[in-house]
């Protein structure tokens, strides 16, 4: 057969009749029309489809209206058989035209339709079933759940009867969430149960065919209610909007139906009629929809009696040539197994976890209409006793959480339309105990463990800092930077203008895990003192462990060198820009920096040979102005400098390198220093 997308209405759609095998509720079969063809469909496309392949968007249908078509299709007393203009009337063909002897809607080439194929009207193309096509190329059935389930269950058609679908959008582009969100606000899907309860998208069933749908008894009356107390229109799911209505209605006892019987279903759809008719046209039946919206008529039987119009054609008895739809469904369920209650399930299974218990247990066989949910009941220690749990259809297991310790079972009642089961046997039971808590010291500060750095700690940078043998499961643990406690005590010995210390940084909180370790990366502030520090773990101001570290600077860009036009000539010169005042004078073997030249209260004295060594420099020496260096490349000490001179105050070596051996050497000088004077002391005590 020839796969193609129709891209008019007026198209040519198929090359040729299909035909295809007798099969009789078949499995669902491979498309016909590719998921590649579907992603490429637009609107007003037709799509050749195998019905078992299209995906419903609504949870139930009207049993009793299905078994009103397939009866009529195998028990009818039509001169062409109904189901084979139903299945023309579906494809864009309009009515069955002849029939062979034996001819099946699974085999289209057994009869004939009034349209042709490739004459189909823009009349005939409205009538056919629709569908959008979602994401992965996937169709969606929005119009036909009931005809197509009911070719589902004929014999000789199934779930592998070929039908052309008309795409009404495709989504196929959308995320599946962005999917479901448009389908809804389009009116395209139907996300509620039997009861009335919103349901999920994935609780939709993957095909057609009664054993996938629940059974919407209030959906059948509404369909017989047609030209009764409404006309069918064109929003979609117009009978379960309906629904809604008659689920709210106290006046309208459903309680008194018996849907075995034709006289009282006959009799409950008058009632609802004309209780539609009642409401009146202005009325709200459902969300924002009113009664003239949703087809309300304005007289009951559009005005005639109750033996004349639809309504009379509804009561006919199956006896009758022409007998109505209630006849035709009762005939075909009197010739179905009766439907039971689900058997009560087998006894579950409960597996504990921590204070949870999760409930599971094997779905048990559905009396013939499948089940629409479960109910669990856990019994134990739990006071007061927990409500039963109501569980959706196709989910065989639930959890219960936050249970108090005692011993617990479960029982499991299985729900389908016509009844619940009895409820399982009790499960084994089960015990759920107090969760042990991590023993901890009283005092986390006295667990003291070791900490290691992976990195170097920068300015600015980040380092890798691990710990273990610390008190497992605490939280609050402080990582900080300290100063270096000992190094600053000796340069305030020993140094004229001590360096400050940096304050206590703190880097992180800590959290220990239940081996007592942990793991954390952490940023050294830019304004952590680039020095030798201490880092250590505090709880609540006890160190618990400290490593000796050393911060590095800030890595900075490098200095550019002046070019070789700026430099100075051996005897004293001035920068272009930037000339001595007349009371600066300079040595002969001074220069000044082509950027910085000296203050004006700033002088160079020549050496004196006859000057204190103390205050003056050495003969290869000479002061340099603030900024400057000497020809040799060293600064000049201090003392030649005047006192209002803006050049860099002296650094003691100590403070200028921080590295350990001048503190060993003033180490070393300390205790030098005081075994000397402990000596002195011990002398002269023994001359006295």
């Amino acid at each position: 057969m020839k796969h193609l997308l129709a891209t008019s209405a007026a198209a040519a759609l198929l090359a040729a009749p299909l035909a295809l095998p007798v099969i009789a509720n078949a499995e669902p079969a491979s498309q016909i029309t590719t998921p590649a063809e579907l992603l490429k469909a637009s609107t007003g496309d037709l799509v050749d489809l195998r019905i078992g392949d299209v995906h419903p968007t609504q949870p139930s249908v009207g049993f009793d209206e299905v078994y009103y078509k397939v009866g009529r299709y195998t028990m009818g007393k039509d001169a062409l058989n109904k189901g084979l203009g139903d299945w023309c009337e579906a494809n864009g063909q309009g009515d069955v035209a002849a029939q062979s002897v034996g001819a099946t809607i699974g085999d289209p080439s057994s009869f004939t339709c009034t349209i042709p194929l490739n004459s189909e009207t823009p009349e005939s193309l409205a009538a056919m079933k629709t569908v959008v096509i979602g994401p992965g190329g996937v169709a969606y059935l929005t119009d036909g759940h009931h005809t197509l389930t009911s070719f589902a269950e004929t014999p000789g058609a199934g779930l592998g009867t070929a039908l052309r679908l008309r795409v009404v959008a495709n989504l196929s582009d959308e995320t599946e969430t962005d999917f479901w969100e448009t389908m809804k606000a389009k009116g395209w899907t139907w996300l509620k149960d039997v009861a009335g309860n919103p349901i999920t998208p994935q609780q939709l069933p993957a095909s057609v065919g009664l054993k996938n749908f629940q059974d919407d008894p209030n959906r059948s009356l509404l369909y017989f209610a047609r030209d009764i107390g409404y006309t069918a229109g064109t929003i979609p799911f117009q009978e379960f909007l309906w629904g809604d209505w008659l689920r709210e209605r106290s006046n309208i006892d459903l309680s008194v139906w018996d849907p075995t019987s034709a006289d009282s279903t006959l009799a409950i759809v008058k009632t609802i009629s004309e209780a539609q008719v009642a409401a009146g046209q202005k009325a709200i039946i459902s969300g924002t929809f009113t009664g003239a919206e949703l087809g309300t008529l304005k007289k009951w039987n559009d005005g005639k009696a109750v033996d004349k119009g639809e309504f009379a054609k509804l009561s006919k008895p199956f006896s009758d040539d022409k007998p109505g739809k209630i006849a035709y469904a009762m005939a075909y369920k009197a010739t179905l197994p009766v439907l039971t209650a689900p058997e009560a399930p087998a006894a579950p299974t409960l597996t504990v976890s921590g204070t949870s218990v999760e409930v599971s247990w094997q779905a048990p066989a559905d009396g013939g209409s499948p089940i629409t949910g479960y109910s669990v009941q856990l019994s134990g220690d739990d006071q007061p006793a927990r409500a039963p749990l109501t569980v959706a259809a196709g989910t065989t297991s639930t959890t219960v959480s936050d249970l108090i310790p005692g011993t617990y079972t479960a029982t499991v009642t299985a729900t389908n339309a016509i009844g619940s089961s009895v409820a399982s046997a009790s499960s084994a039971a089960v015990t759920v105990v107090q969760p042990t808590q991590p023993t901890q010291p009283a005092n986390p500060g006295d667990v003291h463990g070791k900490l290691s750095i992976t990195g170097e700690l920068r300015q600015g940078g980040t380092v890798k800092i691990a710990g273990s043998g610390f008190a497992p499961n605490v939280s609050g643990f402080a990582l900080e930077l300290h100063p270096n406690a000992a190094r600053f005590a000796l340069a305030r010995l020993f140094d004229a203008a001590p360096p400050q210390p940096a304050g206590v940084v703190r880097l992180a909180t800590i959290n220990t895990d239940d081996t007592g370790a942990f793991d954390e990366t952490v940023t050294i502030p830019e304004t952590a003192g680039a020095e030798d520090q201490r880092l250590v773990l505090l709880w609540d101001g006890a160190e618990v462990a400290g490593n000796p570290v050393t911060v590095l600077a800030a890595e900075t860009e490098p200095s550019v060198s002046p070019s070789p036009s700026t430099s100075s000539s051996p005897s004293t010169s001035s920068s272009p820009s930037s000339s001595p005042s007349p009371s600066t004078s300079s040595s002969p073997s001074t220069s000044s920096s082509p950027s910085s030249s000296p203050s004006p209260s700033t002088s160079s004295t020549p050496v004196d040979p006859s000057a204190d060594p103390s205050s003056t420099a050495a003969p290869s020496e000479t002061a340099a102005p603030s900024g400057s260096s000497t020809p040799s490349g060293t600064s000049a000490p201090s003392g030649t400098a005047d006192a209002s001179a803006s050049a860099t105050p002296a650094t003691s070596p100590l403070a200028q390198t921080g590295s350990s051996d001048v503190l060993a050497g003033t180490a070393l000088a300390l205790t030098l220093l005081v075994l000397g004077a402990g000596a002195m002391i011990r002398r002269r005590s023994a001359r006295s």
